[in-house]
């Protein structure tokens, strides 16, 4: 729709300034687009009226047809893998995590090495088949590892190396520094001279180069596959080919290609030993009370463990009862960020149990202790904290429950298996599918059946018994 607005200048002469709203040629998003036209042949008014509104409906259609004519060149030219791939790529930046950014770019970067050792990364996306991307997945599984070159301890560093100090200065990460207490562990080079340089520190006296070679997991080679399926379906989009090349294509003999597997029961606590954990963690004093509430809250709610780093105490609602899912906060290199969560469906309420709700009420009183006007701040606070009360670096909170697990003779599960447990326990206590899958965040229930069902007590019995009926 076009719009327009007539006035005079300084001079009193008529002008008017014409608005349409468009799709930008380049990128495809909304746009105004302004003309401004001017009354050179001294019109009146009303004659002027009009000739502005002819001028409005040719504009409109010429930013319209503008924005039809380059998609319908976009579509028309079948690009190089490589061309799609950029266009994809910064799409990608702007609308998802910065984590997948990374990850895709690496994807592609790979990808793109592979094709030029096969002369087809001047051809068009339409030329590469199935085997071609076959013969790309192969090559990380036929016994094929990266190596990696990094820098091993000698011996410990000396006292006045600050770790906290490192990472508030970008030079490590915080979690990075368990790593590097102890002789005989691998850092990177490149971060292992930084410190060096930063605390004058000879090198060879602390470090020796090694390399370390390790052999790409299955997951990892999915993981190839799933962003090269996805950003082949774009080519598919543009109708430049029919089928998917990736789609035909297999990982491992006889191995399924999608990532949901069955959670095996030795990665998730059972209902005595999940009883026997809170119960440990209730020992928790006080002080450390920061350090306890985030690991109730994953196995009492299931959420994971970037929802946990996302929530703000906003997000508690202790008259209902429920807690609100909005956001995930990740970690990326040398910083965080928020992002929607997962799935659309991710974006939930789950109910607390009283015990969760008596404890955050604790945890509460916690934060007013420090803070007069926390009550008047709850949107500025974040739920996973330090002792100081500020956001703990999202993958602390790992470290803390190896900790845990480790002093007090807990089996190791990790932060994933907490929401596992949770959803496990819910089934076995026969919670319909439908309600769990909802409070998990899941897009479909298939997706809980499929990973969670030997969960789900005395399903074959039932089963039968039903069957059994139809006899009598």
């Amino acid at each position: 729709m076009a719009y327009f607005k007539i006035e005079t200048d300084k001079k009193g002469k008529l002008k008017a300034r014409i608005q349409v709203s468009g799709k930008d040629v380049e990128t495809g998003k909304a746009k105004l687009f302004t003309k401004k036209v001017y009354n050179d042949e001294n019109l009146t008014e009303a004659k002027f009226r009009k000739q502005v509104e002819k001028i409005s409906l040719a504009f409109e259609d010429e930013v319209e047809r503008a924005y039809a004519d380059r998609k319908t060149q976009i579509c028309n030219k079948v690009l190089t893998f490589s061309e799609l791939a950029e266009e994809w790529v910064q799409t990608i930046k702007n609308n998802l995590s910065h984590n997948y950014f990374l990850r895709a770019t690496e994807v592609v970067q790979r990808f793109n090495r592979y094709l030029t050792e096969k002369h087809l990364d001047q051809k068009p996306i339409s030329d590469i088949t199935v085997r071609d991307v076959q013969l790309y997945l192969n090559s990380f599984s036929s016994g094929y590892t990266k190596q990696i070159p990094v820098a091993r301890m000698k011996k410990d560093f000396p006292q006045e190396v600050n770790f906290r100090q490192l990472a508030r200065d970008g030079i490590i990460n915080r979690c990075a520094s368990y790593g590097m207490r102890r002789k005989g562990n691998n850092i990177e080079e490149t971060t292992a001279r930084k410190i060096c340089d930063e605390y004058k520190l000879d090198f060879d006296e602390y470090f020796e180069i090694a390399s370390a070679n390790h052999p790409y997991s299955p997951e990892t080679i999915k993981g190839q596959r799933r962003v090269l399926r996805t950003l082949f379906n774009e080519a598919v989009r543009y109708e430049w080919i029919v089928k998917n090349p990736v789609c035909g294509t297999k990982i491992g003999a006889g191995s399924s290609n999608t990532s949901l597997r069955e959670v095996p029961e030795k990665e998730v606590f059972s209902l005595a030993e999940a009883q026997d954990f809170l119960k440990t963690l209730g020992a928790i004093p006080d002080d450390e009370i920061y350090k306890r509430m985030p690991l109730e809250l994953m196995l009492l709610t299931g959420i994971r463990q970037g929802e946990l780093c996302g929530l703000h105490w906003s997000d508690v609602d202790f008259e209902k009862g429920l807690l609100h899912i909005r956001r995930s906060r990740q970690a990326a290199k040398g910083f965080t960020y928020e992002k929607d969560p997962k799935t659309k469906t991710s974006i939930r309420e789950i109910p607390m149990p009283e015990m969760l709700i008596r404890d955050l009420w604790k945890y509460y009183d916690w934060f007013a202790e420090a803070d007069k006007r926390f009550a008047d701040r709850l949107d500025e606070y974040y739920l996973a904290v330090n002792v100081y009360r500020m956001p703990i670096y999202p993958h602390t909170v790992g470290h803390w429950l190896k900790t845990f697990e480790e002093k007090n003779g807990f089996k190791h599960v990790t932060c994933h298996g907490l929401r596992h447990t949770y959803c496990s326990l819910l089934l076995s206590q026969n919670v319909p599918i439908q309600t769990v899958s909802k409070y998990m965040g899941h897009s479909d229930s298939t997706i809980t059946l499929k990973v969670y069902s030997h969960f789900i007590p005395d399903t074959q019995d039932r089963a039968l018994s039903a069957l059994e009926k139809l006899a009598v």
